[in-house]
């Protein structure tokens, strides 16, 4: 096959992974539950915003825990088109789809065989659950994603090309960008730096040095314009994060995420918990196998093979930033989630691809062209199927509720169902109390960070659900119910205390959670309590 024949081959199959990606995603998302979860509920009260500079001021209340390029972005989209949660849920699958279609396409060019790589990638981005979980979300995975894969491919450039003034430029911009979608972008752009000192170090093309000036730019951006309020947000809840520590079964379960599986339910049986370890094992093998060799060979080869330095840079990248996460998280606050990660897939995919071209040379894998049509359309159908699946709002909450007294305040502790519930009325008279002390004490390290989140919700757009331990009292909430959760500690010191009494306790079919009907046991509570400072990671 030819260059031309080639590139115009890579050209219409990169259209039709997008195509592909955006219609079974877009598709699937009107035939499952459209309610909003926690996270993308503190999205859209910003989103929701009249005033853009009013909601660039509260990012650093809490609300948001990154910095503002992704809500100005879906601020602009939504206002300047549609606020409907679909359009923008639309929008982030878009950018997920053009993510892996440009990745395919640069993949090819360098590699060539474009059928193969089309088939190993859609089986690769197809298989991981993870994907469908965060494409589909008004967050800002979906663009970070996005974004720095632009600036990983522009670093690849550099990397067999460090002094096109042109391409160092575009490094600055994309890096900024990088780090003003997601705070994980800094861990990226640190990785991307060590990468080209370790070139500098061993080739000593002081070249190299303008690449570095480049990032060091990046940092200097990210340190002016946004390092103090991302220490205000870094303070949200203190005093730890709400992320556990890795553990050694964790680290495998958290990085096996990234990678494709046959199935995700059945890798929760613990008959299987060892799967995970095997993909995460089989990537690193591949990694070390592969790449061994070609640094051997010695910088002069490496550099004058586009494809060997591509997956060089993809495998040093992935590598290096789950090194520096499990760093950050055992000496600053724990980080190691595979959300803020997910730009590795396409990096362990590219790992994939290479190993493919290795292992099968050209010929040596017996097809049919006339087969990938059919292979094409039976994608979409997967991809449907695949993404309905995924729920992420747990909405098993809504029954218990729907045969409660709607007159009775219901307060729940723990924002992942009053954020949902209120916002999007699910059950009338929601409320969340704002109890400092209980935060702490409670066993799940979410409740801190709760409290950060919904403190700021008061605080700056004066939600009156919200309701402050002064005003949570006979007089306002005489009789009322709890959702009562095993593993959140709050209305347990008021039944402690005996100033809140339980006139009846109402099962529920969740484990774990119970509906307490309650009363006070004293006209009214006097009210009081210390109030941390506004807090966030991440």
């Amino acid at each position: 096959m030819t260059v031309l024949s080639t590139r115009w081959q890579a050209n219409r199959l990169s259209i039709t992974i997008l195509i592909i990606l955006a219609a079974g995603l877009i598709s699937s998302l009107f035939f499952k539950e459209r309610w909003l979860w926690m996270d993308e509920v503190s999205s859209y009260v910003l989103l929701s915003d009249p005033s853009l500079g009013h909601a660039n001021k509260a990012v650093v209340s809490g609300l948001e825990a990154n910095p503002p390029l992704t809500m100005n972005a879906y601020w602009l989209l939504g206002h300047g088109i549609s606020m409907s949660p679909m359009f923008l849920r639309s929008c982030s699958v878009l950018f997920f789809a053009l993510t892996v279609a440009l990745f395919y396409r640069y993949t090819t060019r360098l590699l060539g065989r474009p059928i193969a790589n089309f088939v190993v990638l859609t089986v690769f981005v197809c298989l991981t659950y993870l994907n469908f979980t965060l494409a589909t979300q008004v967050r800002s995975y979906a663009l970070f994603s996005l974004l720095h894969m632009l600036f990983f491919l522009n670093s690849h450039r550099l990397a067999t090309a460090p002094k096109r003034l042109g391409v160092l430029l575009t490094e600055v911009v994309l890096g900024t960008a990088v780090v003003y979608a997601h705070n994980f972008g800094l861990l990226y752009v640190a990785t991307m730096a060590a990468f080209f000192f370790g070139l500098l170090v061993w080739s000593r093309r002081l070249e190299y040095l303008r690449v570095l000036g480049a990032l060091a730019a990046v940092g200097g951006i990210w340190f002016i314009g946004w390092f103090a309020n991302f220490r205000l947000q870094s303070q949200i809840g203190k005093p730890h994060s709400w992320i556990p520590l890795p553990t050694f079964q964790s680290f495998f379960h958290t990085v096996g995420d990234l990678l494709p599986t046959v199935s995700a339910s059945l890798e929760a049986k613990p008959y299987l918990q060892f799967l995970p370890m095997l993909r995460v094992v089989a990537i690193l093998g591949l990694i070390v196998y592969l790449g061994l060799p070609r640094l051997r060979q010695g910088y002069t080869d490496l550099v004058k093979d586009p494809a060997a330095m591509f997956f060089i840079q993809a495998s040093f990248v992935a590598v290096g930033t789950t090194v520096l996460t499990l760093i950050a998280s055992f000496t600053v606050a724990s980080v190691f989630l595979n959300r803020y990660m997910w730009p590795n897939h396409l990096l362990f995919a590219a790992v994939v691809i290479y190993a493919y071209h290795y292992f099968f040379r050209a010929g040596t894998v017996p097809g049919r062209r006339i087969w990938l049509p059919a292979y094409a359309v039976l994608l979409l159908p997967f991809i449907f199927y695949q993404n309905r699946k995924v729920v992420i709002f747990p909405s098993v909450i809504l029954p218990p509720l729907a045969g409660l007294n709607p007159q009775y305040p219901m307060f729940f502790e723990s924002a992942d169902y009053f954020l949902p519930v209120w916002y999007q009325h699910l059950r009338p008279n929601s409320y969340f109390l704002l109890d400092w002390p209980a935060a702490l004490k409670s066993p799940t390290l979410s409740s801190t960070i709760d409290y950060g989140i919904i403190v700021s919700l008061r605080d700056i757009y004066h939600v009156p659900q919200v309701v402050r331990l002064n005003e949570f009292n006979a007089k306002r909430f005489p009789h009322f119910y709890v959702m009562d959760q095993h593993s959140h500690y709050q209305i347990e010191e008021f039944l402690e205390a005996g100033r809140v009494r339980v006139v009846r306790t109402i099962p529920t079919s969740i484990a774990g959670h119970q509906i307490l009907e309650c009363t006070f046991a004293e006209p009214a509570m006097a009210g009081g309590a210390g109030q941390p400072a506004t807090a966030g990671i991440y």
